[in-house]
C-alpha cells in the first residue's frame, strides 16, 4: 500500500483566517486616520505661528455658536488702520490686564477706539478698546483640538483620563496588522513553519521504509538527489527566516518609535495651543465710574429653583421690579445659556460638550432693562451634565440637589 501526499490542498480555516485579516486591517487604517486627523489638527493649530500668526484658546462660550470653549482660533496680523466692523478681533483686555479678549467689531468709538461685543452678550463691553490694542483677526478656527487644556485647568480629571485611554487605544489597534504589513517572504516562511511537520512526516515514513519494493507501482518515489539536497534548502529558509526575523523586529521597533513620536507631537501641541489664551469678558462687568453706580438701579431676579424635564431642566426665577427687557442665563464659564423676554419667568437649559462625564456648572440669571442696564446675577442653581460629541449621555442634563 502505498501513501501518497497531496499537495495545494486549502486549509479548512484559510477563510476564516483571511476574514480575520481583513478586519485587522480594517481596524488598523481606521485607527491610523483617526491618529492622522488628530495629528493634522495639532499642526493646523500650532504651524501658523510660525508665520507670526497668534493661535490663541477659546476659554468661554461668549461667541458662541460660532467659537466654543476649547477651539483654537487662529488670528492673523492686521494693521491697525485696517480693522473693520463685523471682524472677529483678538485685543488685549482692558478689563483685565495681561489678558485677550476675542470679540466681533461692532461700532467705532470715541477717539478711534473700537466697540466689540461677544455674539452670545445681549449688550457690547463696557470698555473700548484701543486700536493699538488689537493683535489680530480671526482667519482660522480649529474645532475642539484644545479641549484637553481646557480639561485640565477646569480640574476635569475625568474627561482628561478618557481622552488618555482613547488616544492609548488606538495607538495599540494602529498596530494590529503589523504581522500582515511584512514581506511575503516572511509570511510564507512562517506558514511553511507551520505546515512543515506534517509533510516532513510523510516523507520521513517514506524515507524510513526505503526503497519502494520492485513490484510496486512507484509513484512519489523519493529522488536521492532531491533527498542530498533537502538539508541545503532548509539551512536557506533558515537564514531567510532570521533575516525577516530580524526585519519585523526593525519594524516593530520603528513602530513603537513612531507612536512615541506621536504621542510627542500631541503633548507638544498641547504645550503651544493655550500660549495665548482669549478670555471672553461677562457682559455685566462693572467699571469704576460713578455713572454706573448713580445712573440705575436695575433689580435682581432672585429665588431660582431647578427642575428636571427629560435630559434638560428648567430654570425658574421670581422678579420684583417692573418687567425687564430680558432675561439672560449664563454659566460659571460666561456661556450664555438663554435668553428670554422681560415677562418670562423660566427658561429651558440643556447643555452639550465634546466629552462632558458629570461636569457641574453654576448657572445664573441676569436681568437687563429697557436702558441695557444690567443687574447683579442672581444666586446660582448648579446643574450637571454628560454628552459625547454633542449628544447628551445618561440623564443629559438635571439638577443637582
Amino acid at each position: 500500500m502505498v501513501s501518497i501526499a497531496v499537495r495545494g490542498a486549502a486549509a479548512p480555516h484559510d477563510g476564516l483566517h483571511d476574514a480575520v485579516d481583513w478586519g485587522r486591517v480594517v481596524v488598523a487604517t481606521a485607527a491610523r486616520a483617526v491618529l492622522a486627523a488628530l495629528v493634522g489638527l495639532a499642526v493646523w493649530s500650532a504651524a501658523p505661528a510660525l508665520l507670526g500668526w497668534h493661535p490663541t484658546t477659546v476659554m468661554t462660550g461668549s461667541m458662541a455658536p460660532r467659537l466654543l470653549p476649547g477651539d483654537v482660533v487662529v488670528s492673523r496680523p492686521v494693521a491697525p488702520a485696517e480693522v473693520r466692523p463685523g471682524q472677529v478681533l483678538l485685543a488685549d483686555d482692558p478689563d483685565h490686564p495681561g489678558r485677550l479678549r476675542m470679540h466681533r467689531f461692532v461700532e467705532p468709538g470715541r477717539d478711534g477706539t473700537v466697540v466689540t461685543k461677544g455674539d452670545a452678550n445681549p449688550q457690547a463691553d463696557s470698555t473700548p478698546i484701543e486700536r493699538s490694542a488689537v493683535h489680530g483677526v480671526a482667519a482660522l478656527r480649529v474645532p475642539f483640538v484644545a479641549s484637553p487644556v481646557l480639561w485640565v485647568r477646569e480640574g476635569r480629571w475625568v474627561e482628561t483620563g478618557v481622552l488618555t485611554l482613547v488616544v492609548v487605544a488606538l495607538l495599540a489597534l494602529a498596530t494590529v496588522d503589523g504581522a500582515l504589513r511584512r514581506p511575503a517572504a516572511h509570511r510564507a516562511a512562517r506558514r511553511a513553519g507551520h505546515a512543515g511537520p506534517v509533510a516532513d512526516a510523510a516523507v520521513t515514513g517514506r524515507e524510513a521504509r526505503g526503497a519502494p519494493d520492485v513490484g510496486s507501482p512507484s509513484v512519489a518515489g523519493p529522488d536521492p538527489s532531491r533527498r542530498s539536497l533537502r538539508p541545503v534548502a532548509r539551512r536557506g529558509s533558515g537564514v531567510r527566516r532570521d533575516r525577516s526575523r530580524r526585519a519585523g523586529a526593525d519594524r516593530g521597533r520603528a513602530h513603537r518609535a513612531g507612536a512615541v513620536v506621536l504621542v510627542v507631537l500631541a503633548a507638544g501641541g498641547s504645550v503651544v495651543l493655550p500660549a495665548g489664551r482669549a478670555d471672553a469678558g461677562p457682559f455685566g462687568r462693572a467699571t469704576a465710574t460713578d455713572l454706573r453706580l448713580t445712573a440705575a438701579v436695575v433689580a435682581p431676579a432672585t429665588s431660582p429653583t431647578c427642575t428636571d424635564a427629560s435630559g434638560s431642566v428648567v430654570i425658574a426665577w421670581q422678579y420684583a421690579g417692573d418687567d425687564p427687557r430680558s432675561f439672560t442665563l449664563s454659566d460659571d464659564t460666561g456661556a450664555v445659556l438663554a435668553t428670554t423676554d422681560g415677562r418670562a419667568r423660566s427658561a429651558t437649559v440643556r447643555l452639550s460638550s465634546l466629552l462632558a462625564l458629570g461636569t457641574t456648572r453654576a448657572v445664573r440669571v441676569q436681568a437687563t432693562d429697557a436702558s441695557s442696564w444690567t443687574a447683579a446675577p442672581s444666586a446660582p442653581v448648579s446643574v450637571r451634565y454628560s454628552s459625547l460629541a454633542g449628544i447628551g449621555l445618561g440623564d443629559g442634563t438635571s439638577c443637582v440637589r
